[in-house]
């Protein structure tokens, strides 16, 4: 990762104070850069980055502007930075924010990157004195930075060559209605996210296994398996191909389909920069007296280490093999 240009606007929604920069930070402090680079690779490697394209977006033409003539930098931050501020309180979303704007190049390729970082707040010490006396008290901190993806944030990346637009932002609450507010001010449209794809695959999975009484420590794992192979692979998830690999009926597959289709889930997931937790690795199983076991999904199919026994007294066992040590964690 490598930060080419960075520009840092104020934007408090709450006071109706917009305090743009007017050049970009030529030299970033040493202590402070790892924290903006940590926050940008999180953003790269995010799983709830979402395909987009505008439609007739003024932030489009403005970007096209400065392909044109480069040096405009700050003048294309400043006019994104100040669309952004009056379309949040278009929205009544009133905060205070800071909004980061940086171009960069990751894997050898040239981005723009915008941020909407929302602050929050956070205690910390300091000392006051006078002539006889010290006292240590309490300062709340109102506008500080998260090298995290906070769950206010609303973030875009722009490819600089191709100007493919990818979002991240969690939805927003409108007068009751669940709306992702950055589509409407950045005039464009997106596609579900890996993550909001697999969660949605996952349920429609759960609830046509219990629709037609399939066995869910069949169906569930073979679902986790498939996806985490793709994802080693780096190829696409193909949903229709998904459908064949967990319904052997007809109708559950074209349930399966239609009921992602509803949802906005394409016939392919892209896995690009998707990176399995050791969650998405194993999988989980609860019996009715309260065991819990957490098992590598790899050997979920295998019956040389997991083996799901049916006796015949009605009771299910669950049989581990060909393990040579156990340690209590």
């Amino acid at each position: 990762m490598e930060i080419l240009k960075l520009i840092l606007h104020i934007m408090d929604t709450q006071q109706n104070i917009f305090v743009p920069s007017d050049r970009e930070i030529e030299k970033m402090n040493e202590d402070i850069y790892p924290h903006i680079e940590s926050k940008l690779k999180k953003i790269f490697n995010s799983q709830n980055k979402k395909e987009a394209h505008f439609v007739n977006s003024p932030v489009e033409q403005w970007i096209f502007d400065y392909k044109t003539n480069p040096n405009d930098f700050v003048k294309l931050s400043v006019q994104i930075a100040n669309h952004i501020f009056e379309e949040k309180r278009k929205w009544n979303l009133f905060q205070t924010s800071d909004f980061i704007f940086a171009e960069v190049k990751h894997e050898d390729i040239r981005y723009l990157v915008g941020i909407d970082n929302v602050n929050f707040s956070k205690l910390t010490h300091a000392t006051h004195s006078d002539d006889t006396q010290i006292q240590n008290d309490f300062i709340l901190y109102k506008t500080l930075f998260s090298s995290n993806i906070m769950k206010e944030d609303r973030i875009f990346i722009v490819e600089y060559a191709t100007s493919h637009l990818q979002l991240i932002e969690n939805p927003y609450i409108f007068q009751t209605t669940k709306r992702y507010v950055l589509e409407d001010i950045l005039s464009c449209k997106a596609k579900p996210s890996y993550k909001e794809a697999i969660s949605a695959i996952h349920e429609c999975v759960e609830n046509l296994t219990n629709k037609y009484q399939m066995d869910e420590l069949k169906t569930l794992p073979a679902l986790k398996t498939a996806v985490k192979e793709r994802v080693e692979e780096g190829s696409q998830i193909e949903t229709n191909e998904l459908a064949e690999l967990l319904f052997e009926n007809p109708i559950a597959q074209s349930e399966f389909k239609e009921e992602l289709k509803k949802q906005g889930i394409e016939e392919t997931v892209n896995v690009e920069n998707i990176k399995l937790s050791k969650q998405q690795k194993t999988q989980k199983i609860k019996t009715d007296n309260g065991i819990e076991i957490t098992i590598p999904i790899d050997y979920m199919s295998s019956r040389e280490f997991v083996e799901f026994v049916s006796e015949h007294d009605g009771t299910i066992s669950i049989r581990l093999k060909n393990i040579q040590s156990i340690m209590s964690k």
